[in-house]
């Protein structure tokens, strides 16, 4: 079924929504809908509805089945922006693989300067990703910042930092309930000075394994390691 995630202001109560041009453009021309069609309609908050179409709107009904599917726990995503198609590759497995939030960083080895121009775009891609893949809160990519600043705003609930050398224990070892932030660095890594900065600020080191993985491949298996944290609790 087609799922639809709409913006606040177009919720009308939850009896019905307005539509943006771009919607109606879509639901009509590429999905060819007609009076009577309907939809899942997703408020990026965790509610649903069922859409019925009119022609110009969607009138909203209860709906019975699950609204989608959400890690137990919140996790944000906070890592350097690889070259090139990469990011907005990594943007789109992300949001596949649960996370809630998207930080782009500049670390001192970055290759890439993450622009803020491209946050529309870059927000466009997590809502095609997370309607595709039926999650049921939008998740956000935020302005980008340098690792300093990300840092200077201190961490909620547990940390950690995906390193690639030095005694650390496995991602793995490490489940918790509480809200999560992964750092994840570009290619060459974190410099021993932003890992040491990283500490201080309350994150704690953790292995990926053995290999030395790229960047844009470091966070999606942090990622798919939260994700089994989960396996014996129905999640996977």
């Amino acid at each position: 079924m087609v799922r639809l995630f709409l913006e606040p202001k177009q919720f009308s109560g939850e009896s019905a929504t307005t539509l943006t041009p771009d919607q109606l453009h879509y639901l009509r021309k590429v999905l060819r809908f007609r009076p009577g069609d309907f939809c899942v309609v997703l408020d990026g908050l965790g509610k649903a509805w069922r859409g019925v179409f009119d022609g110009e709107r969607l009138a909203l009904e209860a709906l019975q089945e699950s609204p989608g599917y959400e890690l137990p726990i919140s996790v944000k995503l906070a890592c350097a922006v690889p070259k090139g198609e990469r990011w907005e590759w990594l943007l789109q497995k992300a949001v596949e693989l649960g996370a809630t939030e998207i930080v782009p960083l500049q670390t001192e080895r970055s290759v890439v300067k993450p622009q803020v121009e491209k946050l529309t775009r870059w927000q466009a891609i997590l809502r095609e990703a997370a309607e595709q893949c039926e999650r049921a809160i939008l998740p956000q990519v935020l302005a980008p910042m340098t690792l300093a600043d990300f840092l200077a705003q201190g961490v909620m609930g547990k940390g950690l930092i995906c390193t690639a050398r030095g005694e650390r224990p496995s991602l793995l070892s490490q489940r918790t309930t509480e809200p999560l932030t992964v750092l994840s660095g570009p290619e060459g890594g974190f410099s021993a000075t932003e890992i040491a900065q990283a500490q201080v600020a309350g994150f704690q080191c953790v292995s990926l394994g053995q290999r030395i993985l790229r960047a844009e491949t470091a966070p999606l298996v942090a990622l798919s390691w939260i994700g089994a944290w989960f396996e014996g609790d129905g999640w996977v």
